[in-house]
């Protein structure tokens, strides 16, 4: 398995407004010895975006706060038979003032491990009182997966670059023969090799359970300190 893409939005333009991202009820836990850092920070209430047009006609809404696809964009992923995915419950309201419960707040649950060692991605500092660490920079993105950690899904993170959602190339190829819109796809980390704040400083971290679900952040995280 080598190629895999990281699904993303089209413009700025597409991501919801109003703030969206301090929609909702949020969990900020705090370092126990400082407040240069988070130990975490997580929305625990349902997905709430507001955006700034009454399009009808986009299946997949980007917010900061999360990604919200349409109940159709589901059950397409359903028929090919796609994994590594969750969905919640979301509320999107439109410009107009009108709200919609047809979309559903969209989880990958996907694994792929640690970066390999051999991407340039190491541990450089991690804090002994929570779960704040740093990562070097990476210096080879051709060698962020090691795919005897990836756990066969076709939606998957890999950490510490947890935010990103990463795809199969048969989910790529059937998104783009579907033809929905609001959404591009990055060959494998593309876009954040373009991040020159990443190559040069790396990725810091809170809990893996900011980015995946409770259950996955302690079966997967708990062995590795980052749940």
């Amino acid at each position: 398995m080598t190629d895999y893409y990281n699904l993303t939005y089209t413009s700025p333009e597409r991501v919801a407004a109003h703030g969206d991202g301090n929609l909702g009820q949020w969990e900020s836990i705090p370092c126990p010895i400082t407040t240069q850092h988070l130990d975490g920070y997580r929305r625990i209430s349902p997905l709430y975006i507001e955006v700034r047009h009454n399009r009808r006609d986009e299946s997949v809404i980007w917010g900061a706060a999360g990604l919200a696809v349409h109940e159709r964009v589901l059950e397409g992923f359903e028929r090919q038979g796609f994994t590594g995915y969750r969905s919640k419950q979301a509320l999107v309201r439109f410009r107009d003032a009108t709200e919609s419960t047809e979309y559903r707040e969209f989880v990958v649950t996907g694994w792929a491990g640690i970066a390999s060692p051999e991407s340039g991605v190491q541990l450089v500092c991690s804090c002994r009182a929570c779960h704040y660490k740093a990562y070097s920079p990476i210096t080879d993105f051709e060698k962020i997966i090691d795919w005897n950690q990836w756990t066969g899904e076709d939606f998957f993170i890999v950490w510490p670059m947890g935010k990103h959602r990463l795809c199969t190339e048969r989910v790529a190829q059937w998104l783009l023969a579907s033809k929905l819109k609001s959404f591009r796809l990055e060959k494998g980390f593309a876009e954040l090799q373009r991040d020159s704040l990443v190559s040069q400083f790396g990725v810091a971290t809170g809990r893996l359970s900011d980015d995946l679900p409770e259950d996955l952040a302690i079966k997967y995280g708990s062995p590795l300190g980052l749940e």
